[in-house]
């Protein structure tokens, strides 16, 4: 966890603008409901992020984790509505992808996520 939390604050020292706390947005995540397991074949998303009334805020520091099936995935930093994308892994199934970022208390919460299929292609 306090990596992560270094890598936020590495995003902040370098210019992105990052919210208050977690709880200052709020988080939408835009992704397909399904992939599939080719082999270039990749999940791409954008998490968005808007003030409770409505407004976007753009460049808001997050990471993200892909759960896939029989894979745990790794931690990666992403920035509110700029694309991201990952290769696939795993088994045909459902998989889920995860959005954290740092509340109030400086702890990395979740704060979004989205469920997805990754279909399995016949060769």
């Amino acid at each position: 966890m306090r990596l992560s939390l270094s890598v936020l604050l590495a995003m902040a020292l370098a210019g992105c603008h990052v919210a208050s706390s977690a709880e200052a947005v709020h988080w939408t995540v835009k992704a397909p409901s399904q992939v599939d397991d080719a082999a270039h074949s990749k999940l791409r998303f954008v998490v968005e992020t808007t003030t409770p009334s409505g407004a976007v805020v753009e460049g808001v520091a997050y990471v993200w984790i892909v759960d896939w099936v029989g894979v745990h995935g790794v931690e990666h930093q992403g920035v509110s509505y700029r694309e991201e994308a990952i290769r696939v892994k795993g088994g045909p199934g459902t998989a889920w992808l995860r959005i954290l970022a740092v509340d109030r208390y400086d702890r990395l919460v979740e704060v979004a996520r989205a469920s997805f299929e990754v279909t399995l292609v016949q060769p």
